[in-house]
């Protein structure tokens, strides 16, 4: 039997924002191995391992597929794909709300805290002149450009 778990979601941030933050994501954190990307509005990545004993794991290995939608208004829908590798899937639901919690909820409200930083940039930048700033990860202490979101060296998020 084949399952494709789908999540989707919109958020206020741009398309091309929305895709450089989810390759740090798939990339740092999550160590996904890209098969496949067409910049912003195609994904097709690897993740997780075989050795997880149950399909309940976030980290079972599974095909991601991510599409980008530009929207009205700077926004973007985020639509996820997500595809089992293993043959036997028992209580499908189960399996769908972890990997949300374990995984995809953490890309969707780092998306959100982004849209809602940059809001609140908007307004600062009319009011004060910016500043060029040295940015260095909390983590590791490696020197990371200033608009990096997740650390290329460790992982940690840097929001």
């Amino acid at each position: 039997m084949k399952i494709n778990v789908m999540y989707e979601d919109s958020f206020q941030i741009n398309v091309k924002q929305a895709f450089d933050l989810t390759m740090q994501w798939l990339l740092g954190q999550h160590k996904a191995k890209i098969k496949e990307s067409t910049p912003s509005k195609y994904i097709e990545a690897k993740q997780g391992t075989m050795m997880t004993n149950t399909g309940h794991d976030p980290n079972w290995k599974k095909r991601i597929r991510i599409n980008f939608y530009e929207l009205e208004g700077k926004k973007t829908l985020i639509r996820i794909e997500a595809i089992p590798l293993a043959r036997n899937i028992f209580r499908v639901e189960k399996l769908k709300q972890s990997w949300f919690d374990g995984l995809f909820s953490h890309l969707f409200s780092l998306l959100q805290t982004v849209g809602k930083q940059q809001k609140s940039e908007a307004i600062l930048k009319s009011n004060f002149e910016t500043v060029e700033r040295i940015k260095y990860c909390p983590y590791c202490g490696k020197k990371v450009e200033e608009k990096t979101l997740i650390c290329p060296d460790c992982g940690i998020d840097l929001v």
